[in-house]
């Protein structure tokens, strides 16, 4: 009999597909990529914290997750001698097993702790949940309490990190109660599908599930085998029509966005993506887009930040999962016909440590105010994450408040043509992202030859030089220069080019 962890239980729920994969097509599944590698990061970490909300405890981790027996059996004994607190307290009964972070016994009642790194409780959690309180029922340890331990995102640090203040329990026990009948239900439905059996000789055949693609692909969690159940799915297809119904058209039996008819109800952007589609129609609103740009005041300050937002906040002041930031890139235009000078900023990883003398945070916001003067424009691309993080550094430093004000007041966004469907060409194929406006328009300018080429790697490139001293930080520090520059000279490169095309 297949044995289910809780994991492969909720991809089975999600899609029965994707379970019988886990188990025997696990040669299709992607490399893990640098978001995913810091969210598991993350939750390592958040878990061991969590910990110390209920210190003192054993834990029950294997050595080898292939053979969980000794953990199966430590947690047994454990409790037989009442101890009173297991970590990754494992349990198994009738195929199916599952580690729970916290096992904890208080006045004369038993606690299963679940602990999350997000700030409230998912659908899922409460399924994954009731799985845990099916095995540990199952196996007679059944709990008198299931807490969910999640993330408060309004505790704010100051000093070491409060576990206890750092962290909320919401007692989830009546929803995974009410789950059980389900649980154990689909538990056998979806071993029966792991193991089927010939219809004549009785001998157990593994047959792949038919299932057709559908929502499910991204619900709760984008599938790590949709590239090859997809395989079917053209470029240019309905799900890439801009804040479209991909899955009311693929209904239809229309994939391509080609074949979507003439006349039907699309908004104005979605309108422009099809004709790019059928028609390479290219899309310019020259007055408009004109008179935009005279709005622009030099000097001109083409400006990016780069930010962390870790779980765990790191600065006294901040909050899990804020936005704060490490490091900006500017590009410099005095007056017309100027060149454009280039400066940045890149703070020091160690000053986000406990140990850090220093406050990053205010280097970057003095190293602000000798780059970007009182007069000019200020461009940058979604210029209202730029104004956010200006905000930040306006609440933490309170005596900057009238120049980032003044800062804020000068913003323009050049985000604004492609959003609002003055500009568009069709191998921007709808999107109005940086990363999509660029190749379109400055096709010899790409981010594929940098070795850090997005912001979710630069941000966890910089969480790991926190973490950790690397013997090539200089080449890091490079790397993420680069990066960063790269944003704004886009920027510059992108306003030229809309220049060239109005004038």
């Amino acid at each position: 009999m297949p044995i289910l962890s809780k994991s492969k239980f909720i991809s089975g729920i999600q899609c029965q597909k994707k379970l019988y994969f886990d188990f025997y097509r696990k040669d299709l599944k992607p490399p893990l990529t640098e978001a995913q590698k810091a969210l598991f990061a993350s939750g390592h970490n958040v878990g061991e914290l969590a910990q110390k909300v209920f210190p003192g405890g054993k834990d029950a981790t294997p050595d080898s997750y292939s053979n969980l027996s000794q953990s199966i059996k430590l947690t047994a004994d454990w409790i037989a001698v009442g101890i009173q607190t297991v970590y990754e307290a494992t349990f198994s009964a009738n195929g199916a097993f599952c580690m729970l972070d916290i096992l904890h016994y208080q006045n004369g009642e038993c606690w299963a702790i679940e602990v999350k790194n997000s700030t409230s409780v998912k659908d899922y959690h409460i399924t994954d949940g009731a799985f845990q309180y099916w095995v540990m029922d199952n196996c007679n340890y059944k709990p008198d309490k299931f807490f969910l331990m999640h993330i408060n995102n309004q505790y704010v640090k100051d000093g070491a990190i409060e576990p206890k203040k750092l962290f909320h329990l919401e007692d989830i026990t009546n929803q995974v109660i009410s789950l059980q009948e389900m649980v154990g239900e689909k538990k056998s439905e979806l071993q029966k599908i792991l193991i089927q059996r010939d219809a004549t000789s009785g001998i157990p055949v593994r047959k792949e599930p038919e299932k057709e693609i559908g929502p499910h692909c991204g619900n709760p969690f984008e599938c790590d085998y949709k590239a090859h159940c997809w395989q079917h799915v053209p470029d240019k297809s309905v799900f890439e029509l801009y804040r479209g119904s991909g899955w009311e058209w693929y209904e239809k039996g229309i994939l391509k966005m080609e074949d979507i008819p003439e006349g039907v109800n699309l908004n104005t952007r979605q309108q422009l993506q099809v004709n790019g589609v059928k028609d390479a129609a290219v899309h310019i609103e020259t007055e408009q887009i004109k008179e935009f740009l005279n709005t622009w005041e030099y000097p001109l300050y083409f400006f990016d930040f780069e930010t962390i937002n870790p779980a765990l906040p790191y600065l006294d002041g901040t909050s899990p999962y804020q936005q704060v930031p490490f490091q900006y890139s500017l590009h410099f235009i005095a007056a017309p016909g100027a060149k454009p000078e280039h400066k940045a900023f890149l703070a020091q990883p160690e000053d986000y440590r406990e140990t850090a003398v220093n406050d990053p945070t205010r280097a970057l916001m003095d190293q602000i105010k000798q780059d970007i003067g009182t007069e000019g424009s200020i461009v940058a691309y979604n210029a209202s994450f730029e104004k956010r993080i200006l905000n930040f550094l306006g609440d933490r430093f309170p005596e900057e408040a009238a120049y980032i004000e003044n800062l804020n007041s000068r913003f323009v966004d050049l985000l604004v043509p492609f959003r609002s469907g003055w500009y568009y060409r069709p191998e921007m194929n709808g999107s109005a992202s940086i990363k999509a406006v660029l190749p379109a328009l400055v096709p010899e300018m790409s981010y594929s030859n940098l070795e850090i080429n997005n912001g979710d790697m630069a941000s966890s490139t910089f969480e790991q030089m926190i973490y950790q001293d690397h013997e090539d930080a200089g080449k890091i520090r490079q790397n993420l220069l680069k990066y960063c520059e790269q944003d704004t000279l886009a920027m510059v490169k992108i306003w030229e080019r809309l220049l060239e095309e109005v004038e």
